[in-house]
């Protein structure tokens, strides 16, 4: 079974990217996968998605932190996902979804369903990059 949430995933290691692909084919979403925040934001102007997933140690000048207020700045719920221990109070006090790894797929499943629950309500118009809307979610 397809689910109706599309999810982009935000990885810059190539096994953990894969294995986050795998879990969320095998959990019926659709998704795409890219490495960078530069990437991220061009995958955030062209496709409509409304969940992301983002390693919050990320090559450059961005954190995942960074990161996830872009996503949500363009209407999507935000998962970061970190197996470095010493962001644990960051994220505790940050108010984000995440999860240290390694994870249990059912915890992940879990935050995906949470977010979609919260903003199930909104009916939020997504602003592209260039200023031009998607189109509002209908169901």
């Amino acid at each position: 079974m397809t689910r109706i949430c599309k999810v982009l995933i935000v990885e810059n290691d190539d096994d953990v990217r894969d294995l986050l692909g795998d879990i969320f084919h095998d959990e019926g979403f659709r998704f795409a996968m890219v490495k960078t925040g530069a990437e991220m934001r061009d995958a955030l102007d062209e496709d409509d998605y409304d969940i992301v997933v983002i390693d919050v140690t990320q090559p450059g000048h961005e954190d995942g932190f960074a990161l996830a207020e872009i996503a949500r700045d363009q209407g999507c719920g935000a998962i970061l996902v970190t197996g470095d221990h010493r962001h644990l109070e960051r994220l505790q006090t940050s108010g984000q979804h995440y999860l240290l790894k390694p994870f249990r797929v059912q915890r992940l499943v879990e935050i995906v369903d949470k977010i979609l629950v919260e903003t199930a309500a909104k009916c939020v118009r997504r602003k592209r990059g260039d200023g031009s809307f998607f189109p509002a979610r209908m169901g």
